[in-house]
Order: structure tokens, then C-alpha cells, then sequence
């Protein structure tokens, strides 16, 4: 029996190796919990859904945000979790709470059969929203889209971010096979999808499908010009584009124009400089200069090396990068900055404990670059999977405040 919060996380942790996971082509385990719960899901209000290689974190953070902001009552559903777990479920910016997370939890496991750990959590998020008399809702798809979890509603915006290789054995191994996946997020009663800069290959798998489900389609490649990572810019840009277009489908016209007029581009970008991302761009110290991002992938560690050489050309990187194996991803990905040293740390599991080896390598290799970082020359910049930059963070947070 689930008794409290610990030990509801700990009960959905232990089914990482659950569900059959090689079955990555089936909702089937998904559907069959939430038939025990009465179909939660179709309780759910209208759904801007978000997918993409690398992007999707941000554009759905921004638009939960501007959607708040507006007066609606607003979900968030994210993966993975940086400081907390709770983070992954979010009504206006507040976390699940630890009394919400133990019930939830309860009573999906009262009606657990074989699902996998994130089918678990999307289904606590879907019972938990469809509960919570909101306004709107915002769901980040796991992976890929056309099988991930969240599938299992009707968006009525759908927004594809960006597409490149990752996940592939999961996907598939050309930008096509991606784009397939990820489209398959739209369905014939979606209003619109909206997608970013995509290779043209991913392009045209995407407006196909969009075409022969007579679902309206554009691209948004336009920039709103806030002030952390350059590449912001543009997943700020695709989250206002995809809050304009969704607030357009569901509000009658006068109503949706009023609420437009409310947000000048000054005010919008002074708002989304306020919005907080953690291991995005995340500056988490000024002295000595620290920034996290979880570029875990080539596309992500290109926009980080661009962002690097806009914001902060003239400092020398040093750059610790700890990644899963299985990505296609090394210390070579940032030849493009002249003034880097790139760090790679043995890590491989996302539950390391600081007895593991791996831990102490990073451990000790992030302590040494602390101790001799020139601060007027150097900078340090933290990157590779979120899971890793995560656990960075909670370490960087301890250390920071032990430094002069």
C-alpha cells in the first residue's frame, strides 16, 4: 500500500523494466488502464500538444506561461523532471502536491496491470487534470508521438518543434521515419499544426499528412528576442504563434481579439524573460559563469555551440558533457567553438547514487575545473542529458554557496 509521496515515486520508478518496453508500437497497455478509470482523457479541455527532436520542453514552459498569464487555468504536463519530480504535473505553475501525487498514484495502481513507468505518470497527469476544472492544457510528448503515451487525446493544436535524429532506435534512422512519428500527434479533429526550422525531408513527410487530413499547417520562423540562449528565440516565437492559434480555435472572435490586444511585444518579451526553465540556457552562477542546458543530442548541441558563440564568444568554454552511450553525440560536436575544452565524463544510467564511479568521476572533474577556473577568462557550461545536467545542478546548488 502507497502510504506517502516517497513512496508513491518510488513504486513508479520500480517499473522502468514493466510493460513489455520493446512494444514501443502499441497504445494498447496505455488504453486498457485508462478504460479501468473511466476514460479520464476524454474529460480533458482543449490540448495545445508538443513534440520535437529538441525544442519541446521550452515551447511548452512558454506557452503554459503566456496561457496563464491570460487568465486561463492552465495544465502542464513535462518530461523529464529536473529538481522534482512534481514538476512533470503543473496547474499554473505550482507542482502536484505531495498529498495529490500519494492519492493519484493510489489509485492508478489500484488498476495497474503491465505499463511501463511513463505510462503510469501520464496516466496520474490525465486522471489528475481531468479533475481539475482547467481551462486549457499542454501536454510534451514523452517520445517521438504517434505511439507515446499522451497520444491517446485530441489536440487541438499540435506543434511539431523541430526534427533531427535521436531516439532512433525507437523511430527510425532517417529524418523521414521521425517526421512520421512525430506527425502523428495530428489527427483529423486537430485545428492546426504549427511546426519550427525543419530539413525539408521531415517538411514534406509533415505536410503530407497534414494535407490528407485537411488540418491547416504553417511554419513558424520567426523570433521573439528574449534574453536567455538565442535559440529561445525561436521555440518563444512557436509558443506564441501555437497560444495565438489555439486561443483563436476555442474563444469566440471578440473575445480572443481583446485578450491578443492585452499583449504588445514588449510585454510579451519582458514576460518570457521572467519564465524559469531550469538546465535551458540556465545561468545558475554569474561568478563564477555557470550555465546549464541539456543538449543531448547533435541538433541540441548545435544550437548550444551557436548560442555559446552569440552570448559568449569572447570567454573561453569549459565545457563538462556527460551523455548516454546509445546517443549519437561526442567531444567533436563542438569543434565549431575555437575557444572550448570539452570535458566527457563516464555517465551512463540517469539513477547514479554518489557511490557509483561514475559519480565520482564527474564529481571530481567538475571540482577541479571550480577550483582553477580563471573567472575573468573562463566559463563553465554544463551539457548532455537532462538526467546528467540534472544531477549537476543539485550538486552545483550545494557547492556555489561554498565558493568565495
Amino acid at each position: 500500500m502507497i502510504k506517502n509521496e516517497t513512496e508513491a515515486i518510488n513504486w513508479i520508478h520500480s517499473l522502468t523494466n514493466t510493460g513489455e518496453r520493446i512494444k514501443h508500437d502499441t497504445q494498447e497497455r496505455m488504453l486498457t488502464l485508462l478504460n479501468k478509470l473511466g476514460h479520464p482523457e476524454k474529460k480533458l479541455p482543449p490540448i495545445i500538444h508538443v513534440t520535437g527532436t529538441n525544442g519541446k520542453g521550452s515551447v511548452s514552459r512558454f506557452s503554459q506561461a503566456i496561457l496563464t498569464a491570460s487568465g486561463f487555468k492552465t495544465g502542464l504536463f513535462i518530461s523529464p523532471f529536473i529538481i522534482k519530480f512534481n514538476e512533470r504535473i503543473e496547474i499554473d505553475g505550482h507542482y502536484i502536491s505531495a498529498e495529490d501525487l500519494t492519492s493519484y498514484t493510489q489509485r492508478i495502481a489500484a488498476k495497474y496491470t503491465n505499463q511501463t513507468e511513463f505510462e503510469v505518470i501520464t496516466a496520474i497527469a490525465i486522471l489528475y487534470f481531468s479533475e481539475s476544472d482547467l481551462d486549457a492544457l499542454v501536454l510534451e510528448v514523452g517520445i517521438g508521438g504517434l505511439w507515446d503515451s499522451t497520444n491517446v487525446i485530441d489536440a487541438t493544436v499540435a506543434v511539431i518543434t523541430s526534427v533531427g535524429l535521436d531516439h532512433m532506435d525507437i523511430l527510425g534512422d532517417t529524418l523521414a521515419k521521425i517526421a512520421f512519428q512525430k506527425v502523428g500527434i495530428v489527427k483529423p479533429t486537430t485545428k492546426a499544426l504549427l511546426y519550427g526550422r525543419i530539413p525539408s525531408e521531415a517538411k514534406n513527410v509533415i505536410e503530407a499528412r497534414a494535407v490528407a487530413l485537411k488540418v491547416t499547417f504553417g511554419q513558424i520562423d520567426a523570433k521573439i528576442k528574449v534574453s536567455r540562449g538565442y535559440y529561445q528565440r525561436y521555440n518563444a516565437a512557436l509558443a506564441w504563434a501555437a497560444v495565438k492559434v489555439y486561443l483563436h480555435a476555442v474563444l469566440p472572435n471578440d473575445v480572443f481579439l481583446k485578450i491578443i490586444d492585452q499583449w504588445s511585444t514588449d510585454k510579451l518579451i519582458k514576460f518570457l524573460n521572467t519564465v524559469s526553465w531550469p538546465a535551458r540556457m540556465e545561468k545558475i552562477s554569474e561568478d563564477p559563469l555557470i550555465i546549464l542546458d541539456g543538449a543531448h543530442n547533435p541538433q541540441g548541441v548545435a544550437v548550444l555551440n551557436d548560442s555559446l558563440l552569440r552570448e559568449y564568444g569572447d570567454k573561453e568554454q569549459l565545457i563538462l558533457f556527460g551523455h548516454l552511450e546509445k546517443k549519437q553525440i561526442s567531444a567533436a560536436d563542438f569543434h565549431s567553438l575555437p575557444l572550448a575544452t570539452v570535458f566527457p565524463v563516464n555517465w551512463q544510467a540517469y539513477k547514479q547514487t554518489a557511490q557509483s564511479n561514475q559519480y565520482e568521476e564527474w564529481h571530481a572533474q567538475l571540482d577541479e575545473l571550480l577550483s582553477k577556473i580563471d573567472r575573468k577568462k573562463q566559463m563553465i557550461v554544463v551539457t548532455g542529458s537532462l538526467y546528467f545536467v540534472s544531477q549537476v545542478r543539485t550538486y552545483l546548488n550545494k557547492k556555489l554557496t561554498q565558493i568565495d
